[in-house]
Formats: structure tokens, C-alpha cells, sequence
């Protein structure tokens, strides 16, 4: 088995009166963007928690490699853009986020540092700008991208890109170019979404 595979089976996660997740199941391959479809809210972030080793399933498993221990999820995974956990507020600069997506990727974050990153992607005039004011498919994209880049990931599990609105098709295509340098892509979306990318995945795999 590919060492950054993962494997979901009859995944259950615990809510406050039932369950926030129930029977979810799909195998995500290496170097592909695969896409489940789970209800928007509570849902979504508790299955990016799960995949990331964060919090107790009821029932099910989930492994990377074959592994399931929850210290190796937590090795090797990151989780991009899940509210209210990694996602960044709404408030803040465009600067202010890449620098702290850096220092969270133990890169160099200085103002230099902030600067070099924005001028190679010809954002420098949009640094001061709101992070919501940005079009969703930059900021899933810039997500991605400095999420990729903390040095022991082997997997990106994006939350809920969809609920930015914009063009899907966008986001999409920003996650399967980073699946093609290798990486374990899992975007959790709403299921209508999946449906609508169900044809650009490998197995359409969707929960």
C-alpha cells in the first residue's frame, strides 16, 4: 500500500445528540484529488479532525499508509481552510495569512519573506487587502499551496472550499495541481459539489 493512502472505513464520529458523521467510507490514492461529499457545518470539520488524527471515532477506521495510529494522522496530514480550526479570519490582511501559513510551515515568515512569496505570485498590490475580499479560488489556492509545504505532510484534506461560493471547477483544479506533485489530496464538500466534479476524479468517489 502506498505510504500516503488513505483508507476511510465506516468512519462514525460522536455528536451531542447524534452522530456529527456516520458510515462514511472512501480510499483516497496518492497523487489524486479525492472528493467526499458530506453535508455542510459540523460535519465536515469533525471528518477533517478525524482524517487529522484529532478527535475519537465511534466507529470505523482511518489509516495513511496502512497505518491508523492517530499520532501518524496527526505526522501527516494537514488540514486546509477548516472553520473555526486552520481557516484564516476573515479580517486579516493577505500578508498577515501567508505569514502565518509560513510560520505554521516552519518557513522563514519575516516582512521580507512575506513580500518575496507574494511578488513571485504578482499579489503584492492585493497584500493589505482582506482575506474576504479575496476571490475564493486565490484563497483556496494560497491555502493550498503554503499547506503543502509543512515538511513532514503527505496529506492536504481541504474543508468545505464550496461554502466560499465561486466556481468549484477553480478550486478544483488548484487541488489537483498539487495532487500531481505527489500528494494526498481529500476535499470534503457539500454532495452536491461532488456530484458536479464526480466526473474529473479517477472512481468518483464520494461519501
Amino acid at each position: 500500500m502506498n505510504e500516503r493512502q488513505v483508507t476511510a472505513r465506516n468512519v462514525s464520529i460522536e455528536g451531542t445528540h447524534e452522530p456529527f458523521v456516520e458510515g462514511v467510507d472512501f480510499v483516497a490514492p496518492a497523487g489524486e484529488v479525492t472528493v467526499v461529499g458530506i453535508d455542510p457545518g459540523v460535519g465536515q470539520v469533525a471528518l477533517a479532525l478525524a482524517i487529522g488524527g484529532r478527535v475519537d471515532l465511534l466507529t470505523g477506521s482511518i489509516s495513511i499508509g496502512g497505518t491508523s495510529e492517530r499520532s501518524h494522522l496527526q505526522l501527516r496530514t494537514r488540514l486546509v481552510d477548516v472553520p473555526d480550526v486552520t481557516a484564516p479570519e476573515d479580517a486579516l490582511p493577505l500578508r498577515a495569512v501567508v505569514a502565518e501559513e509560513l510560520a505554521l510551515a516552519e518557513r522563514p515568515s519575516a516582512r521580507k519573506d512575506v513580500a518575496a512569496f507574494l511578488e513571485d505570485r504578482d499579489l503584492t498590490d492585493l497584500a493589505g487587502r482582506r482575506w474576504e475580499s479575496l476571490r475564493p479560488g486565490l484563497r483556496t489556492r494560497l491555502l493550498l499551496e503554503l499547506g503543502s509545504w509543512h515538511p513532514r505532510v503527505r496529506v492536504v484534506v481541504l474543508a468545505g472550499p464550496d461554502r466560499h461560493g465561486g466556481d468549484p471547477y477553480e478550486w478544483f483544479e488548484a487541488a489537483r495541481a498539487l495532487a500531481d506533485t505527489g500528494l494526498t489530496v481529500v476535499a470534503l464538500c457539500s454532495p452536491a459539489i461532488a456530484t458536479t466534479l464526480r466526473p474529473l476524479t479517477s472512481d468518483g468517489v464520494t461519501a
